[in-house]
């Protein structure tokens, strides 16, 4: 039942999304605008206010942290691994990489955490998320420049433009400078921020489900699947018994298993077709990772 009343509600905003997208209940480009909604407004503020308040001695978030950062570390290492093994044509390394490790925490690990295991959870979680979402950023926009077709003259700023200027990172940013400070949200700020930050999980999942198009699955479908198991099998897999060695505590461990069951997040296909790599793999390997990581999910939350 537990387990029940975690995932059901994640899985009815998904679906719910997709049946409006499907009955044309929204005219064209609305989920489009919504997505940017939360992207640039919802999602920063909330990571805000949260990141601003929450204990920065906490251990239990630095073993959080670390885990994740050596699971990121071991996918990119197993991806390349398999890039030989598999030879994965040249033009395709980047999105196979990228897409192997780079987790969807915004849109689907907040949401998943918050309705799995409560405001203390997604509070633990935030401790975390900033530098996680740097990490993913800035190595997926390294790895894309690397395998690019087309070599950029300035790579330093490509990852400055697509990688490090990132609205998730800023509000990170600012969120940590207010808390090192001892600086309090101004009350009035703070609830405006509450607000807008509430809206941002529930229309996370709704824009995720209206996104999510099996039709447009396309080409070779192997690399793709292999991909997306290497992001939410073998992460949440590794994930739980490096937690346990590290002795995370067991809100710690969950919230861990949570964010590394996460599909590649979405913004990656739009990363990899702007950076001249194969954007048809990119958002195959989108569009499989959510559908596998629905059941990644609910084992994680089953299990644990």
């Amino acid at each position: 039942m537990v387990v029940l009343e975690s995932i059901v509600p994640v899985l009815i905003l998904i679906v719910f999304g997709a049946i409006l997208a499907r009955v044309g209940f929204f005219a064209g480009g609305f989920f489009k605008d919504l997505n940017r909604l939360t992207y640039f407004w919802g999602l920063p503020s909330l990571l805000l206010y949260k990141v601003a308040e929450i204990d920065l001695q906490s251990e239990a978030g630095f073993g959080l942290l670390y885990t994740m950062l050596i699971v990121i570390g071991a996918s990119i290492a197993l991806a390349y691994a398999l890039v030989f093994l598999l030879k994965v044509p040249k033009e395709s390394i980047g999105a196979f990489v990228q897409g192997s490790f780079r987790g969807n925490l915004a849109f689907v690990g907040f949401p998943v955490v918050y309705f799995a295991l409560g405001q203390d959870g997604l509070d633990l979680g935030m401790f975390t998320s900033g530098i996680c979402i740097l990490t993913y950023n800035t190595s997926s926009v390294t790895l894309l420049i690397l395998h690019s077709r087309q070599k950029s003259e300035k790579p330093l700023r490509a990852v400055w433009k697509h990688g490090l200027r990132n609205p998730l990172i800023l509000a990170c940013c600012l969120g940590f400078v207010l808390n090192l400070s001892d600086l309090e949200i101004p009350l009035m700020a703070r609830r405006s921020l509450v607000a807008v930050g509430q809206l941002a999980l529930p229309l996370a999942l709704i824009g995720l489900g209206a996104g999510l198009k099996l039709d447009e699955l396309k080409g070779r479908l192997s690399l793709s699947v292999v991909a997306s198991l290497i992001n939410v099998a073998f992460s949440p897999v590794l994930g739980y018994f490096v937690g346990r060695s590290i002795g995370l505590d067991p809100t710690s461990l969950k919230v861990a298993v949570i964010f590394l069951s996460c599909p590649t997040a979405v913004f990656s296909y739009v990363l990899a077709e702007m950076l001249g790599n194969d954007g048809i793999m990119a958002r195959n390997i989108v569009i499989l990772s959510t559908l596998l990581s629905i059941i990644s999910l609910v084992l994680a939350i089953a299990l644990l």
